[in-house]
């Protein structure tokens, strides 16, 4: 598979409740040639996670309803285990170090530069690559 190939076989969800931040991700990201799904809340997105599949989960972990770390947990017990990074605008709050603790491979503070979430994200992917 052609590095083009691969890069269209990426799949990279993104989950927050803020349709600004949404958007703005979406643009950095789709220059990768990835694909984005994007959801405004935890349920939304565990509904379409068999359909989704994603490589690298993007989660802010202050969402309405289902907060990130239940959603990390309820994507480990149906045996989905993504890289994810957390973006958050409270990076001192319990939930933000508890989202780490669950699973997050990085937790960057609203707002993060393009280069360091690509990074990020790139490291996420790789370390879930399958080859």
């Amino acid at each position: 598979m052609d590095k083009a190939a691969r890069s269209r076989a990426i799949t990279v969800a993104v989950v927050d409740d803020d349709v600004a931040i949404l958007d703005a991700i979406r643009l950095v990201l789709e220059v990768q040639e990835w694909r984005i799904r994007t959801y405004m809340t935890g349920e939304e997105f565990l509904a379409d996670l068999h359909s989704c599949r994603p490589d690298c989960v993007l989660m802010d972990p202050h969402l309405p309803g289902l907060d990130g770390v239940s959603v990390i947990r309820s994507m480990h017990r149906e045996g989905f285990k993504p890289g994810i990074v957390a973006l958050t605008a409270q990076p001192d709050s319990s939930l933000s170090r508890a989202i780490e603790k669950a699973g997050a491979r990085t937790v960057h503070t609203k707002p993060v530069s393009a280069e360091a979430l690509l990074g990020s994200v790139r490291a996420a992917i790789g370390t879930n690559a399958s080859g």
